[in-house]
């Protein structure tokens, strides 16, 4: 037998944002933005165009085509003022743009890769146990 869902709340939301209130705070949003600043999607072209995929019942997953001439391209390209170069972005320029990053949201000190992967450990344990096992 066929399970009708009737409630909303038992209805399948978006993938892009499900456990994700808001919006904003989901850690994909800034890698789609990239890809669709990129035109990097076969099929989608604006954010409201994949938003607007309905999930599939079942809990499956929708996977969304990348365009062939995007395949050799890396994702993380350096930016210069005429735009992307097409190589990779090299780890220094990634590391100063975090640390510039937590400056402008009010870190004093410098805020680096390892302590966002730390505090996502608080986060999903909900004390500081794991996050201190990572730094050791």
């Amino acid at each position: 037998p066929l399970l009708t869902v009737r409630s909303s709340l038992l209805r399948p939301k978006h993938g892009m944002y499900e456990d994700m209130e808001p919006l904003f705070a989901n850690p994909v949003l800034p890698l789609l933005a990239i890809a669709l600043a990129d035109e990097a999607f076969q099929d989608y072209g604006t954010f409201e165009e994949i938003e607007a995929i309905p999930p599939p019942g079942d809990g499956s997953l929708h996977y969304i085509r990348i365009k062939k001439e995007m395949l050799d391209i890396p994702f993380f390209q350096s930016i210069t003022p005429n735009g992307p170069t097409g190589k990779i972005q090299k780890a220094v320029p990634f590391s100063n743009r975090t640390v510039a990053l937590g400056h402008r949201a009010g870190y004093q000190e410098n805020i680096g890769i390892h302590d966002i992967r730390a505090e996502v450990l608080v986060r999903a344990d909900g004390t500081p146990s794991n996050a201190k096992q990572v730094e050791s």
